[in-house]
């Protein structure tokens, strides 16, 4: 019951009983459909659609979402480092058209996060298509063959955002499109790629396939291998990117195989310790004119890739 007072027109009450809402979703949701909170300190015998009321396990919060609902996974205070006894790794995005977000941050890093598995598996596995994964801290704590973000079918319009992606006591990925899939519109943007020590993290980000992406606003620190492997992509675009580099070797920055083509980079930085670089930091094996580089640096410096 609406009661209309002051210097309204109509003066009396209306009944809108039943009547549609229209501009008003609840006040907690965050996409187009429902949002789901996952909590240290929550149980998965809650509800999980209300902050106070939340989750502790991540999949069960994907598992209550709905594929093309335009669902929220809201990860609130967690501890990055520690892995949620129960949780199920890797965790699997496989509802598409879904959000899985951190809520709390700290300046560079959020304090929601994964302490990811005791053994060898990914943190997260991207399994569904047009799936955000923001405002997270991410890693590999142990083991030898386990990536931070993996994926593990030919998806569509993944978007990965203002995360710090990190590796420890392994040798692996921090982004991998898996053999044989395609990432068609991938957004990789404002992240930090990070890890303990060069050793940790081989290729920030390796494209087995990916056509009509964008890289942009990056910041990698130290891969013990190329920061940004191209493999087979095409038609994907890196700029804005920020690398400082472990090694003063060929290609550390971006590398482009000859599978790489009609991608494009421009406005990249390189930089490696007091010295100045004597390897080129960005390499281009394909045909000439296949890709396309301007105003790309090493050091204070703008170069063209090497090509052999």
């Amino acid at each position: 019951m609406v009661v209309f007072r002051g210097n309204n027109k109509f003066r009396g009450t209306l009944d809108v009983t039943g009547a549609t809402k229209i501009g008003f979703p609840p006040s907690h949701a965050l996409g187009i459909g429902r949002t789901y909170y996952v909590d240290d300190d929550g149980s998965d015998s809650n509800g999980g659609e209300n902050p106070n009321d939340p989750l502790l396990l991540t999949t069960t919060a994907i598992g209550k979402c709905v594929n093309a609902r335009g669902d929220a996974v809201v990860v609130m205070q967690r501890s990055p480092s520690t892995p949620v006894t129960g949780e199920t790794w890797p965790i699997d995005l496989n509802k598409s058209d879904m959000i899985l977000t951190g809520l709390f941050s700290r300046g560079l890093i959020s304090d929601s996060g994964f302490g990811s598995t005791p053994t060898n598996t990914n943190c997260i596995n991207v399994g569904a298509n047009f799936v955000n994964v923001e405002n997270l801290y991410l890693q590999v704590t142990t083991g030898t063959t386990g990536d931070v973000i993996q994926g593990t079918a030919t998806r569509y319009g993944f978007t990965l955002r203002n995360n710090w992606i990190g590796l420890q006591n392994t040798s692996r990925y921090g982004f991998y499109t898996g053999v044989g899939f395609d990432f068609p519109y991938l957004l990789i943007e404002n992240n930090i790629f990070s890890a303990p020590n060069a050793a940790s993290m081989t290729s920030a980000i390796l494209l087995m396939n990916a056509t009509f992406g964008i890289i942009r606003s990056n910041l990698f620190y130290s891969c013990s291998s190329y920061a940004i492997n191209m493999g087979s992509a095409q038609a994907v675009t890196t700029m804005d990117n920020d690398f400082r580099l472990y090694s003063d070797t060929k290609g550390f920055a971006i590398y482009s195989p000859a599978t790489t083509n009609h991608c494009a980079h421009f406005r990249n930085h390189a930089m490696y310790g007091l010295a100045d670089m004597g390897a080129n930091p960005y390499c281009d094996l394909a045909t000439d004119g296949k890709n396309a580089w301007s105003m790309n640096c090493l050091g204070d410096l703008e170069t063209y890739p090497a090509t052999s």
